[in-house]
Formats: structure tokens, sequence, C-alpha cells
């Protein structure tokens, strides 16, 4: 059996069906958190991973027609969405995607899939004037990754078994995927006109933000929101950063030429 019987369903989770909300508004407050994935990751070639993967592929297919509404009308006819005005509607295209990714509680799921809407998260930056639902989306995201990495690497020095290994290459996806987005974040946020917002903060004066706000309680409140903005793009994919670390060596295309052999064998 794939799992009990409380983690059979593979459909959008409940908030998915309801309206998304389409405004940056409407996600202030809300935690970048992820539900609780399945105890037991999907079986290879199984019905229901063939369904999830369809499902996905379609909704992401639906995303990108609607960005590319965004500057013609041409697939009218094959879906009837508008195209994206604001960068917030496509946030709450992907926020319930990310849930169903990660709900299944598979790796050679979750990390394709993670790594395929960050993509567009960071593609799609530009066409839109700057919004910190970039914040929200990015922190699920980090979250997941950040999660597989630990797990891979405590597997590997603890002897526990794992059904999937964030390999080289995908650790290689993962960091420059990362280190692209937080520096188109830092370009939109400019071209926005967050110019005063965005300066590179050291670990120290993020882990020491309590501090800063309070001894600029006295600051206008477009300062106070500059520094808002400028927090969040230097904690942007903060988590899988601090794990990925320098812990890909100056080998690292031997060992990404070995990952693709062994899977050119398989």
């Amino acid at each position: 059996m794939e799992g009990s019987p409380n983690h059979t369903y593979l459909s959008p989770p409940i908030s998915a069906a309801s309206p998304a909300p389409s405004t940056a508004g409407s996600f202030i407050g809300r935690n970048s958190n992820l539900p609780t994935p399945r105890t037991h990751p999907l079986r290879s070639g199984s019905q229901k991973e063939i369904s999830l993967i369809n499902y996905l592929d379609d909704k992401i297919l639906r995303i990108t027609r609607r960005y590319a509404k965004k500057y013609s009308n041409e697939m009218i006819d094959k879906d009837d969405a508008r195209g994206y005005t604001t960068y917030d509607e496509f946030v709450s295209d992907v926020d319930p995607l990310l849930d169903v990714v990660w709900v299944s509680g598979t790796p050679t799921i979750q990390i394709p899939y993670l790594l395929s809407l960050a993509g567009l998260a960071c593609a799609y930056l530009p066409a839109f004037p700057f919004s910190t639902t970039l914040f929200y989306v990015t922190g699920k995201i980090d979250l997941g990754f950040a999660s597989l990495l630990q797990s891979s690497m405590e597997s590997a020095t603890t002897a526990i078994a794992v059904s999937h290994h964030v390999s080289v290459t995908e650790k290689v996806r993962i960091k420059s995927l990362v280190e692209e987005t937080r520096i188109a974040a830092v370009n939109v946020a400019l071209a926005s006109g967050h110019a005063s917002s965005v300066h590179e903060l050291s670990d120290a004066d993020t882990e020491d933000d309590d501090e800063e706000r309070s001894d600029g309680e006295n600051d206008e409140p477009d300062d106070e929101s500059n520094m808002s903005i400028s927090l969040g793009l230097s904690k942007i994919y903060k988590r899988t950063l601090e794990i990925l670390g320098d812990s890909l060596g100056t080998n690292t295309e031997v060992q990404i030429q070995a990952d693709d052999d062994d899977v050119a064998m398989s």
C-alpha cells in the first residue's frame, strides 16, 4: 500500500479550491509554511504518480499561457483565463501547486517541480512592478529546498535510508537559480523605485533585525517600508544558501559528469 488512508488524496488541498488572493494585501500575515507531506513517497510508475504529474503539468501550462497573454491574446481560445496583470496573480496560481507538490512526499517529484516553479518565479519577476509577494512564494520554496537538502545530508552521515538523494547536479541547479533570483529581485526592486532600500546586509545585520527596528522607531513610514523590503531581499532563499554553503567544491564539474553518467546508464 502507498501510505496510510489519510494521505491518499493528490488533488489540490481545500485551500486551492477557494478563490485565490490576487493582491499583495491578501498575503500579508500569511506564513510561508508547507503542508504535512505523505508518510511514504508515491510508487514510481503508479497511477497516482502519473495522475499527479499530469495535473501539475496541466496547471504549469496554464500558468505559462496566462503569462504569455500578458503580451498577446493569441491563445485565448485554448484557455479562458485572462493574462496576468500583476505578479501577485502569478503567486496566487503557484501557491496551491507548491502545496500539492509538497504533500506528495515524493522527492523525485518535489525536487524537479520546486525547481520548475522557482524558475518561473524568477523568470517572471522583470515583467511586473516589484511585489512583496515574492518573499512569500520564495519563502515556501526555500523551506522545501532546505528540507530536502537537509534530509539528504543527514542520510549521508547517519546511513538512514531515504528514497532519493539530492544529487550534485541538482544542488548546482538549485544554487544557480537561488543566486539568479536574488539578483533579479534586487534589480526589479531598484527599477520599481526602492533604490534607497536596496543595499547589502551582513548576516549580523539580519540577525539584529529587532534592534534595528527599535533604534529606528522615529523613522518615517517610507523609510520603515524600505528597510522591510531590504531585509526581505537579504533573506530570499537564506535557508537554502546556508545549507548549501561551500559544499560545492572545485571538482563539481567532475561530479556532475558522474551523476549524468549514472542517469544515462540506468
